[in-house]
C-alpha cells in the first residue's frame, strides 16, 4: 500500500518486491544505478519514466534471502546516489496473522495455522529482522513510518514522508486504486491487483479482533524470558511518533 501510495507520486516511479514474488526467476544483485534500472526494465518489462527523480523498490523481510538482496542492493546503488530507506513498521501479531491468512489463501498451505510453533518461529526470525532494518535506518538516513498511523490518519503521515523525501505531497497519492496498478508491476501483493482499496484503517481492525482469540496464548509466548527483548523493542516501536527519524 505505501509502496502505490508513493508511486502514484508523478516524479516517483517503484518497483514492488523483484526478488521475493520472483521466485521462478531471481533477480541478481544490481551493480550500480544502470545496472539497477537494467534489472528492473528487464524483470518487469517497465522502463524507468524520464521524469522520474526518485527510484526504488519495496522489498519484504517474509524471506532472510530477499532481505539479504535488498541490503546488498542498497549498498551498490548507495556508492553513486543518496539513498534513502523507509521501514513501515506494522504491530507484528498483525503481520502473523496477515502472513498467516496469506499462506492459506494464496501460497499453498492451507495447515497454517496461529499456534505456539507458528509464534515462537515468527518471534525468533522477527528478532534478526528488526535488528538488520535498525542497522538500515541507521546507515541510509532512514525513516520509520507506523503502519497504523499511516492508515488512521494517511493525508498527514504521507505529506510528513514526502516532506522527507523532498517533494511535494499531492493529495491525488491519495487514490493510487482508482487508477489501477500494472499487474506486471506489482508482484507479491494480489488484492492491490484484483481489488484496489482505498486507504482505511479496516485491515487494523480485522486483525486487531483476530488478535483478541489469542491473547492468552500470545502473553504466555511473550512472558518467557527468552522473548523479554523482543516483547520490550515491540512495545518500544509501537510508543514512536506517527513518522520518527532515528
Amino acid at each position: 500500500m505505501l509502496t502505490a501510495l508513493l508511486d502514484a507520486h508523478p516524479l516517483i516511479s517503484l518497483y514492488y518486491e523483484p526478488f521475493n514474488a520472483s521466485k521462478k526467476s531471481r533477480v541478481p544483485v544490481p551493480e550500480g544505478l544502470g545496472h539497477f534500472c537494467e534489472v528492473m526494465e528487464g524483470h518487469f518489462k517497465i522502463p524507468l519514466p524520464p521524469t522520474a527523480r526518485i527510484t526504488g523498490f519495496k522489498e519484504t523481510s517474509i524471506l532472510p534471502e530477499s532481505l539479504d538482496w535488498a541490503v546488498r542492493t542498497l549498498e551498490n546503488v548507495s556508492r553513486e546516489i543518496p539513498t534513502q530507506v523507509i521501514w513501515i513498521h506494522r504491530n507484528p501479531i498483525h503481520c502473523l496473522l496477515s502472513k498467516i491468512e496469506g499462506a492459506r489463501t494464496w501460497w499453498g498451505y492451507p495447515q497454517a495455522r496461529f499456534e505456539e510453533k507458528s509464534l515462537v518461529g515468527f518471534l525468533r526470525e522477527t528478532e534478526l529482522r528488526i535488528a538488520a532494518f535498525q542497522d538500515l535506518v541507521e546507515r541510509y538516513s532512514g525513516t520509520i513510518i507506523r503502519y497504523e498511523s499511516l492508515v488512521m490518519e494517511p493525508t498527514a503521515g504521507l505529506s510528513a514522508l514526502m516532506d522527507r523525501l523532498g517533494e511535494p505531497f499531492f493529495p491525488s497519492q491519495l487514490d493510487y486504486h482508482s487508477a489501477g496498478s500494472h499487474p506486471e508491476k506489482v508482484m507479491g501483493d494480489p488484492n492491490l491487483i484484483e481489488n484496489p482499496e482505498p486507504v482505511s484503517a479496516s485491515r487494523v481492525r480485522k486483525r486487531d479482533e483476530e488478535e483478541k482469540a489469542y491473547r492468552d496464548l500470545i502473553n504466555e509466548v511473550l512472558d518467557r524470558s527468552e522473548f523479554h527483548p523482543i516483547r520490550a523493542e515491540f512495545e518500544r516501536l509501537q510508543g514512536l511518533p506517527a513518522i520518527f527519524d532515528p
